[in-house]
């Protein structure tokens, strides 16, 4: 699949800079380019015994284009094509017990749930640019970011290590059923408050806002650069008692023509 998405990349942006590079750049409606940003990502926890263990370090790439809504240089529609990979580590704040029928005497605790996942994004929001100012153009976007999981993988620590009895093991996919062993079904003492299943949504929607600039380089090709803030709204976990929503904090860099 990456195959395919550069190859596209480089056939898109090709073609844009064929119809593009012969235009003024007051006078372009469609721009074309590629971005790349470091994200940090958290769990913002709304219900449930659980709590965000720090921010996990990630990495977004993929295409962008922007489209001129006006006569007026200052008002664009901005999409993009995103592969986004966003980690964040839960800790459980209770005692657990596995669902695993034959260790149900067993108490489990410092649980940790580290959470690898892989999302494809598709931002697209209302731009808004400036005139010039020296040499910078600045902008401003809010919008909305539909995302759906590529991958996931979850590497689950606890006291004792729930992967000890199965060699070379150590992470699962968190939504298979296969592996529903290295789920958990209550606490110490059945407790119904403590289940927590270790399930994602395979699907998230977001609020988009982020502010950077553009520097000319020559012709229609532009540096870009600035900071988003991808506010989700919908729940990371697919569980009844445990909520919370996935947030990234990216630092975007990427070329336009």
């Amino acid at each position: 699949m990456k195959k395919i998405i550069l190859l596209s990349a480089l056939s898109i942006t090709a073609f844009a800079f064929g119809q593009t590079v012969a235009q003024p750049s007051s006078m372009k409606k469609l721009s074309f380019g590629f971005k790349i940003s470091p994200n940090f990502s958290w769990l913002k926890v709304q219900e449930g015994a659980i709590e965000n263990s720090g921010m996990g370090l990630g990495f977004s790439y993929g295409l962008t284009a922007d489209y001129k809504l006006s006569p007026s240089p200052n008002y664009w529609a901005s999409a993009d094509l995103l592969i986004s990979t966003a980690p964040l580590t839960l800790s459980h704040t209770g005692k657990l017990k596995k669902k695993d029928i034959n260790s149900n005497t067993e108490v489990y605790q410092n649980a940790q749930f580290n959470y690898d996942v892989q999302y494809l994004e598709l931002p697209i929001s209302f731009k808004m640019k400036t005139e010039e100012i020296g040499d910078l153009k600045y902008t401003f976007q809010v919008g909305i970011a539909p995302s759906f999981v590529l991958s996931k993988r979850l590497r689950t620590t606890v006291d004792p290590d729930i992967y000890a009895n199965t060699p070379n093991i150590t992470s699962h996919d968190p939504n298979a059923t296969q592996n529903s062993i290295y789920d958990f079904d209550g606490g110490a003492n059945n407790d119904k408050n403590f289940i927590f299943t270790d399930d994602i949504n395979t699907a998230r929607m977001s609020l988009v806002f982020a502010a950077g600039v553009e520097y000319p380089l020559a012709g229609n090709l532009s540096l870009t650069g600035g900071l988003k803030f991808d506010n989700g709204f919908t729940d990371f976990l697919k569980d009844d008692l445990y909520k919370g929503r996935h947030n990234f904090l990216s630092l975007q860099v990427g070329l336009i023509f």
